[in-house]
């Protein structure tokens, strides 16, 4: 079974984390088991691809996942039609190594042109998701979700001097 989410990221470079903080959150919910070292190689290509869309296009950028078996294909499309070019950084530069650092840290990446822009995307091999992992993920958003407002602004009841719970007033509705 292929999972797949989509995640809409404003054009600016204050959004790479949320992006980046959102794709780890989508491979947690569906139960990849990724160690240390996977996960910040998820997290380093995630930043390196959103921050080239952010800075060399205009407009929005969407990043796409896509999880089956145990293959992550992480595509990010942006409003610019040039071909990203890996660079030869020095050790002054400030930037540059962004494409390289994806080579190094991807099963294998590339990048195609399409009708609004291009796409540019990497891919990992990773563990096989654990099945049930997912399932108690989605149990808890739809828990959250559907809790009624007055719950979630419940607070937890005072004590009083003896330790046990004080008496609470009920709010009117």
């Amino acid at each position: 079974m292929t999972r797949r989410a989509r995640i809409l990221v404003p054009g600016d470079p204050s959004a790479v984390a949320f992006a980046r903080d959102r794709v780890l959150g989508h491979v947690r919910a569906w139960g990849v088991p990724l160690n240390e070292d996977e996960r910040e190689a998820v997290k380093l290509v995630a930043s390196e691809l959103v921050t080239n869309a952010v800075v060399h296009a205009a407009g929005l950028v969407t990043v796409g996942l896509h999880l089956n078996d145990e293959r992550l294909l992480l595509v990010v499309h942006d409003g610019n039609r040039d071909e990203p070019r890996l660079q030869d950084a020095t050790a002054e530069d400030e930037g540059g190594r962004g494409l390289a650092l994806v080579d190094s840290l991807a099963t294998c990446n590339g990048w195609d042109r399409t009708p609004n822009g291009k796409k540019v995307w990497a891919k990992f091999e990773v563990p096989a998701p654990a099945p049930a992992a997912r399932g108690e993920v989605l149990r808890r958003r739809r828990m959250k979700a559907s809790a009624p407002r007055a719950f979630l602004d419940a607070r937890p009841p005072p004590t009083s001097s003896a330790g046990s719970p004080a008496p609470r007033s009920r709010k009117a509705s």
